[in-house]
């Protein structure tokens, strides 16, 4: 028999299906996904509760495959690195802790059929985007055991945030309405192992040998052209070392100087993207370790005067409420949007809204000043320095800093034939290089520079019509770009090789 939960909790949880727990299971599988770690993790916490009402042991499965869109040397290798973190983590708490690397295309298919077989129940991330979808519904479709998917994604369980909204302003009074509540039940920051869930099980395949990452990925089949990046390993103890170095010195000034271009050690951005995306560290502990840089925080400093407000809601200081708002709101309101419309991210005439896709079918036919072939866009050989300097940031160190982001997608799209073809490029650019791409914020980051979330901005202009517009000459007259452009020219042209910026 389950164990109740809070209904609060219980709106993180989706069940897929309508078969029966199994009492005479071996163990209760969690599928780990999208948030791999073993720490503030809301998926973890449903399994863990779920093996300790069945007195059954829990088995923590992690499989990496080779044939996932993009997969290349950099995607593996902070995989791999955050695999290596969580089976000493698993040591530490007794779990039992199960990874898998395929080595060859398919060989680990049927696998998690077979493990789910013997299971109890299978628990896996409700993560609403990339392939995670799709690989859920498969088991779901090739297993007898009851799946349920764990909504971990933000604070607030996005099924409590209501409809799709078309602009952040929109979704930030539903968020701060229902924080307090959230922050309340919040996931454990040490998940909580009774003693039937540790319980060794012995694996049913060769565990992967994690040992020498440098060995395994020289051996398998993937994109080598993409190299890692060292100054960004994997893991969640990695994202605590960065998050604890961005509060205690760039955290400081960020309201005020969040846009200005520089290296990450310079900037005032705190670098945690790739390990939200890959689950390496939660949003909850981010928010956490944010708010207490303020001094002891509870719900009670919350101010509700300032319900929808960009600034103050959370505490009187500028810059964690500058950082929160990006963090918590915008970052919610690409996941929303993916709930309700993952699909949509494969073509422009679904994704966006009318206004954007009237006013780039008027602008269709208008001259382009320049027009770039995938090569010249891959390789950074435009006519703009800038462009060229941030497309060498995010093939060298797998980023790009978040105000010229914006920048390098809106001259892609004045620089293509068609708007079509504009997104395919910035699909294919940020993908590929990105550490943080292939996720919800990646696809709506990009789809803004259409118009999404945004709104008609006067006086239209070629190509882009009433589209908000950004170029590299406004950039420069808004910021000193010269240490930037400094700090790219002397990247070296290989990922691994990367200077240190955490």
């Amino acid at each position: 028999m389950l164990r109740a939960m809070p209904a609060y909790d219980e709106a993180r949880v989706r069940w897929l299906g309508d078969r029966q727990i199994r009492s005479d299971a071996a163990y209760v599988l969690y599928w780990m996904q999208s948030a791999r770690r073993l720490d503030h993790n809301h998926a973890l916490d449903y399994a863990l509760t779920q093996a300790t009402a069945l007195r059954t042991p829990l088995v923590v499965y992690e499989g990496l495959r080779l044939d996932y869109p993009w997969a290349s040397h950099r995607l593996h290798r902070f995989v791999l690195e955050g695999m290596q973190a969580n089976r000493q983590a698993a040591e530490a708490l007794g779990l039992t802790y199960w990874p898998w690397v395929e080595s060859e295309p398919h060989q680990g298919r049927g696998l998690l059929a077979r493990l789910a077989a013997r299971a109890a129940l299978v628990v896996t991330d409700d993560f609403p985007c990339f392939i995670v979808p799709r690989q859920t519904a498969r088991l779901v479709s090739s297993t007898a055991a009851p799946v349920a998917a764990v909504d971990g994604n933000g604070v607030i369980p996005l099924g409590l945030l209501g409809p799709p909204v078309s602009a952040a302003a929109h979704l930030r009074p539903r968020i701060h309405r229902a924080f307090a509540e959230a922050w309340r039940h919040r996931a454990a920051a040490r998940p909580r192992v009774s003693t039937a869930a540790a319980r060794r099980v012995p694996p049913p395949f060769d565990l992967a040998d994690l040992g020498d990452l440098d060995r395994l990925l020289a051996r398998l089949p993937l994109d080598a052209s993409v190299p890692p990046v060292a100054d960004t390993p994997g893991g969640s103890a990695a994202a605590k070392r960065r998050l604890g170095r961005f509060i205690k010195r760039r955290l400081h000034g960020l309201a005020e100087h969040r846009s200005t271009p520089a290296a990450l050690e310079h900037s005032h951005l705190s670098g945690l993207s790739p390990y939200l995306h890959f689950g390496h560290i939660g949003i909850e502990e981010v928010v956490a370790r944010v708010l207490a840089a303020t001094g002891p925080w509870t719900p009670a400093r919350l101010r509700p005067d300032a319900v929808g407000r960009r600034e103050g809601f959370f505490c009187t200081d500028a810059d964690v409420n500058s950082f929160l708002d990006q963090a918590i709101v915008w970052r919610d309101l690409g996941l929303h949007w993916h709930r309700a419309r993952q699909d949509d991210t494969a073509r422009l005439d679904r994704a966006l809204p009318a206004w954007a896709l009237s006013t780039l079918a008027r602008h269709a036919g208008d001259r382009r000043e320049h027009v770039y072939d995938a090569d010249q866009w891959e390789t950074g050989a435009t006519h703009d320095a800038l462009w060229n300097a941030a497309q060498r940031e995010l093939v060298v160190t797998g980023t790009i800093h978040a105000y010229l982001r914006m920048v390098w997608g809106k001259k892609v799209i004045e620089w293509s034939r068609t708007p079509a073809e504009a997104y395919a490029t910035l699909v294919h650019l940020n993908n590929k290089y990105a550490l943080d791409g292939r996720d919800p914020n990646s696809w709506t980051g990009i789809l803004w520079c259409f118009g999404l979330f945004d709104r008609p901005w006067a006086p239209e202009r070629p190509v882009l019509g009433a589209i908000r517009y950004l170029s590299s000459a406004n950039t420069a007259r808004k910021f000193q770009l010269g240490p930037y452009l400094d700090y790219v020219e002397a990247l070296p042209r290989a990922g691994r090789g990367a200077r240190p910026s955490q």
